[in-house]
């Protein structure tokens, strides 16, 4: 009789659709842990909350330095004020598997930023295929949506667009190591989320809105989604290449919608599960000819 493997066992960098699917649910379980946090927790408290533990996590491994600051405190802002601040907002609005989908414009973003700033490639499917996604994506809710879900929506794509940006940005700095990068950005995010939500008027007590729910939630996105999720994600990259791993993006709102239905009991509507579709559609079109695009490069080097 054989024996079943353990989970210490598995190698889950040996296995791209294992590890793949692995690192989509973390991440399509995060969309779902922000929500249910950010119905009991102000956006900028969660925000700052959030870098603030990242930090604490993070110091022991970063070597500091104050030159440090000039070149990443633009990117500490747009991608900490811009995309992560933005971001919750938009997901505190609406249901956690539209702002999936919509997060999904993060890579066809970056493509067209690369283009207008960088100088490369970019195909004309490529360019159908960003502009059918990004439709997709906006066109069922902005149609039929009520106000406050449609400029929720617009809040998360103008967040993804800033997570574009930022990673324009950080291409830029070559010489400073990943973890270093999200110390800086933690440790500029969090003092000034926590200075804006002091701020507000209105501003919520602080001690009751840490509760369980909110206190799991800081937990799950610090140690799994920012950490576990993106080590076995460039683990997987070095080990099989992008090429192979590309697609599993895709499960990312397949697992939102999954974990939301259960936990919160979101669904999509008719024309949002269209729309949903054809972005997926085209992200998938936009990565295999991203792929195509690279492989035609690397034989023509080698020509």
């Amino acid at each position: 009789m054989k024996h079943m493997k353990g989970l210490k066992d598995i190698d889950w960098l040996g296995s791209p659709a294992l590890g793949a699917t692995l690192v989509a649910a973390i991440w399509g379980f995060n969309i779902v842990g922000m929500k249910m946090a950010l119905n009991d927790m102000d956006p900028l408290l969660f925000t700052s909350a959030r870098f603030f533990l990242l930090g604490i996590v993070l110091l022991p491994f970063v070597r500091i330095s104050r030159h440090q600051i000039r070149p990443l405190l633009p990117i500490a802002l747009v991608m900490g004020l811009g995309h992560f601040y933005l971001l919750a907002v938009g997901i505190s609005i609406i249901p956690g598997v539209v702002a999936s989908v919509c997060f999904l414009l993060g890579a066809p973003f970056s493509a067209l930023l690369s283009y207008l700033f960088l100088n490369e490639r970019l195909t004309r499917l490529q360019s159908v295929a960003i502009i059918a996604a990004t439709l997709g994506a906006m066109l069922p809710t902005l149609l039929l949506g009520e106000s406050d879900l449609q400029w929720g929506m617009l809040i998360v794509i103008l967040s993804t667009f800033m997570w574009a940006v930022g990673n324009i940005q950080i291409r830029k700095l070559k010489e400073l190591p990943v973890l270093s990068i999200q110390f800086w950005i933690a440790i500029i995010t969090a003092p000034l989320c926590f200075l804006a939500f002091l701020l507000q008027p209105d501003a919520a007590p602080i001690l009751p809105q840490f509760t369980t729910k909110t206190l799991l939630s800081l937990t799950y996105v610090v140690f799994c989604s920012s950490i576990l999720s993106y080590s076995l994600w460039y683990g997987l990259i070095h080990r099989h290449g992008m090429s192979r791993l590309a697609g599993f993006v895709l499960l990312q709102p397949v697992f939102t919608l999954t974990f939301g239905y259960i936990l919160l009991g979101e669904s999509l509507t008719l024309w949002q599960l269209v729309g949903s579709s054809i972005t997926l559609t085209g992200i998938y079109v936009y990565n295999q000819q991203n792929q195509k695009t690279k492989l035609q490069s690397a034989d023509g080097v080698v020509e």
